[in-house]
């Protein structure tokens, strides 16, 4: 995203903060350590913001109200005047130079009035004052700048809404997304198409692409930028990661299109991994648990009570071993056998029209969770008029790598052969069955052929086989996935 600077008009404005929220002392902002606030911000590049930003942040977290008009005008007076010099001061009393910028205290205060600050989610209080904090010094400084209180009061509801519910694994896999230049450069982005998903006007778009890429350029500098990688564990919030997810979100608008592509797939019950936990029995088990007898060969392993009851009276323990009602001691040890995704996903040159470069990624990321949570193992190829080398993810740690591997040279290809990329599809996955732990094996499919389908159900041989067709429509595809059982959408 382009930096955004702020002239030096309102220079006390941006220079100073007098807070907006009441009330002036709260339980909450007590028992909060404002230095280890501090702290936190420092380490993640938030120096020097006013201690007021900081109060009213936690503030908000204990549903403070917003000043008056009156109040405001009170504090900034109070503010401007504690650095002033004595002969300014008493040339104040005259020119009232102390709440020349009353009005813009009062329309920040207006402006967080309409924020919805509850969509800030943070494991600790600290966590979200800091968030609260930079979505604060965001609305101050994109004032100065002239963007309209209803544009921006919009957009970062919007960004909170989109961000406030991702989990730690999402945004991780977002974090590791290569920049949106490097998947599809802006000079060939489909203004028609993006206007059509999100159902506005080409004119409106434009306007609102441009107002949103000043608010996430004032939102990223409130932290540093993006957050980057170090050898030391990971000190920066959930809360604020997720605010540099929403800075991406606002700069680059298909981003949007990822994000819904990817919720709609985990609406989908079928779609989701079949992970279960299995114990089976093992001579050379780690553990033993206890079962009901099954036949009479297994008396050795009867537990020790019930020979007590051999003692006390053989004519019950005759009937309790005539009708297997003893426990018997078993070994067992863990399952590893996990459930096998594989994706084909099409590099043909149509995929460079819209957005189908990030709605193929939003299927691709969407599997690669299963993978992080240690649910399943991915393999995938790129397909065009051939299917290209495959890629297996079976460890947490080749997730992130995976991500940022992607690049827009990887859609050029050639033409779309998609009966071609099934039957390859479903050989590779009948050959990592047989020589991996594996189970339960599906097939995805996401491309925007539309092309004939002379694939017959049969042919995958139990597999599922789930199909994510963009901006496209294909019948012959969408009726094969059905009858496989799998997720059949189009038109993404």
């Amino acid at each position: 995203m382009t930096t955004t600077r702020v002239d030096r008009r309102l220079r006390d404005f941006i220079r100073f903060h007098t807070h907006v929220t009441q009330p002036e002392t709260s339980e909450r902002r007590q028992q909060i350590n404002t230095n280890e606030v501090i702290r936190k911000l420092d380490l993640i590049g938030m120096q020097h913001l006013p201690l007021p930003i900081i109060w009213d942040g936690v503030h908000l977290i204990d549903e403070g109200k917003v000043a008056s008009k009156t109040e405001i005008t009170r504090r900034t007076r109070l503010t401007y005047r504690m650095r002033m010099w004595p002969p300014t001061r008493w040339l104040d009393d005259y020119f009232d130079w102390s709440v020349r910028d009353a009005d813009w205290y009062f329309q920040l205060a207006n402006l967080l009035r309409e924020i919805n600050f509850d969509q800030i989610k943070g494991r600790t209080d600290i966590d979200r004052a800091i968030a609260n904090v930079a979505v604060i010094a965001t609305a101050k400084r994109s004032l100065v700048l002239g963007i309209p209180v209803d544009a921006l009061v919009q957009q970062i509801n919007w960004a909170l809404e989109e961000v406030g519910q991702l989990e730690a694994d999402e945004v991780e896999l977002l974090e590791c997304l290569p920049a949106e230049h490097l998947l599809k450069p802006t000079d060939q982005m489909d203004i028609e198409q993006m206007s059509k998903d999100r159902g506005i006007p080409s004119i409106q778009l434009v306007e609102t692409i441009d107002t949103r890429g000043r608010i996430a350029s004032l939102l990223s500098g409130c932290f540093g930028g993006m957050r980057k990688e170090t050898a030391e564990k990971e000190i920066h919030p959930l809360a604020i990661r997720r605010l540099n997810v929403a800075s991406r979100m606002l700069a680059e608008p298909s981003l949007e299109a990822l994000a819904r592509v990817s919720r709609i797939a985990n609406e989908y019950v079928a779609f989701r991994p079949r992970f279960e936990k299995k114990m089976i029995p093992a001579a050379d088990g780690d553990q033993t648990r206890m079962r009901m007898m099954q036949s009479f060969d297994e008396l050795p392993k009867m537990a020790p009570s019930a020979w007590a009851i051999k003692v006390a009276s053989s004519k019950y323990f005759r009937y309790r071993l005539a009708t297997k009602s003893f426990m018997v001691r078993e070994k067992i040890k863990r399952s590893d056998r996990k459930q096998l995704f594989y994706a084909m996903l099409d590099r043909s040159k149509s995929m460079q029209q819209g957005e189908r470069i990030y709605k193929l990624l939003a299927i691709l990321m969407n599997r690669l969770r299963a993978v992080g949570r240690r649910e399943a193992i991915l393999g995938y190829s790129f397909f065009d008029s051939q299917v290209h080398p495959e890629v297996m993810v079976t460890e947490v740690d080749q997730v992130r790598e995976e991500i940022r591997k992607l690049t827009y040279e990887f859609f050029v290809g050639d033409d779309t052969d998609i009966n071609l990329a099934i039957r390859e599809g479903i050989g590779r996955i009948q050959a990592i069955v047989t020589d991996t732990q594996a189970e339960r094996p599906e097939l995805i499919i996401v491309t925007d052929g539309d092309h004939g389908i002379n694939v017959q159900a049969k042919e995958l041989k139990g597999i599922i086989l789930h199909v994510f067709i963009v901006e496209e429509v294909n019948d012959d595809l969408m009726k094969l996935a059905i009858e496989t059982g799998g997720v059949a959408l189009q038109e993404l």
